[in-house]
Parts: structure tokens; C-alpha cells; sequence
């Protein structure tokens, strides 16, 4: 029932996506833009997939998560911190190719995006509070997994960076760090609840 509001949810959202890719490589935009709107249809297609081919198990446990109260609860104030989150990244992003100069100010607009995912970090703890022992465990767990995979990620980039094997720019490094966490997440959150059922 919910797995099915998901999925229909995921399919379209990756559609609309991937119809504003192709809008914008008609329209001339530019290929970073085309390539955001590209990824993210990318990703709800690979959600949207993963719901699909999800275990009954996981997905009945996400169905009673999902409609939990205290799940509700996270998703009335995560969802919007979201929105604000990808409003600033466009924002910031025009705004510093375009327009801004001075130093300080542009530290100031770089940053901004970076306050609601503060924001969704403490509404992630006010929901850990908030379940019972055994879902508490299951997140503690998880959040560990995506800890230790994502320092097991960088530092074997990092020595691959030391030994010219890789280049990647630290800008592009650093941001990828939080949502390989979120991946990592899912990953781990996975395990821990079959091992859990």
C-alpha cells in the first residue's frame, strides 16, 4: 500500500527530472544543469528500482515506519529544511558565479546551504529519541556502518591522492561526504533491520 505510493511517487518524480534534463539540453542550458536535473532522475530512477526489487520484509518494515508517529513527526520537519537546503544550493551557487565579490560575503552565501542539514541532523536526533529500543538500535547501527564506511572511503582516497594514483579536487571531495553518509545509511539500516526482524 505505501510501498506502492513510493514507488509510483519515485517513478514520477524521476521522470519530471529527467524531462527537465532534456528541456534544458534543448534549451541551451548549461551542462552542469542539465547534469543536476539528470542525476537526480538518476537517483529516483535507482530508488524507485530499489522499492521495486525490496525484499517483502523491508518493505513491510518500511511500511510501519513509515506510518509510525514518530516518523511522521521527522518527515513534517525534515522535508521542508530539505527544500530550503536545495533552494540555497541553486541559490549560492548562481549568486557566487554571478554576482557576489567581497570575501566575507561570498564565505557567507558558500555556507548557507549547510544550515538546514544542521537543521535535519538535530530533527534526526529529536527522531532517535523518539523510537522505541529495538528501531533505536537498528539507527545506531546504521549510522555506524555509514561512519566507518565513509572514513574507510577517504582514507583510501586520501593515500590514493598522496600517491598520484587519483586526482580529485577537494572541493568536489568534501562534498560528497554527507550524502555517501546518507548511502551508507541506507545500506547499513538494511542489514541492521534483517539481522533485527
Amino acid at each position: 500500500m505505501m510501498g506502492r505510493h513510493k514507488l509510483l511517487s519515485a517513478a514520477v518524480a524521476a521522470m519530471v527530472a529527467f524531462g527537465f534534463a532534456l528541456y534544458g539540453n534543448h534549451a541551451g542550458w548549461t551542462d552542469k544543469s542539465v547534469g543536476v536535473f539528470a542525476g537526480m532522475g538518476t537517483a529516483f530512477l535507482l530508488f524507485a528500482l530499489m522499492l521495486a526489487f525490496a525484499p517483502r520484509w523491508w518493505r513491510e518494515h518500511c511500511d510501519e515506519e513509515y506510518s509510525s508517529r514518530a516518523y511522521r513527526e521527522y518527515r513534517r520537519r525534515m522535508w521542508p529544511a530539505m527544500l530550503v537546503y536545495m533552494a540555497l544550493v541553486f541559490g549560492s551557487t548562481w549568486l557566487l558565479k554571478n554576482t557576489v565579490q567581497p570575501l566575507a560575503l561570498r564565505a557567507l552565501i558558500a555556507i548557507a546551504p549547510a544550515l538546514p542539514i544542521f537543521f535535519v541532523m538535530l530533527v534526526f536526533l529529536r527522531y532517535l529519541r523518539t523510537v522505541d529500543e529495538m528501531q533505536r538500535r537498528i539507527e545506531m547501527e546504521a549510522v555506524g556502518v555509514a561512519a566507518l564506511a565513509v572514513s574507510q572511503i577517504y582514507l583510501a582516497g586520501g593515500f590514493l591522492q598522496l600517491g598520484k594514483v587519483i586526482d580529485v579536487p577537494s572541493g568536489l571531495a568534501m562534498i560528497w561526504v554527507f550524502p555517501l553518509m546518507c548511502f551508507s545509511y541506507a545500506i547499513g539500516k538494511f542489514f541492521a533491520t534483517r539481522r533485527y526482524r
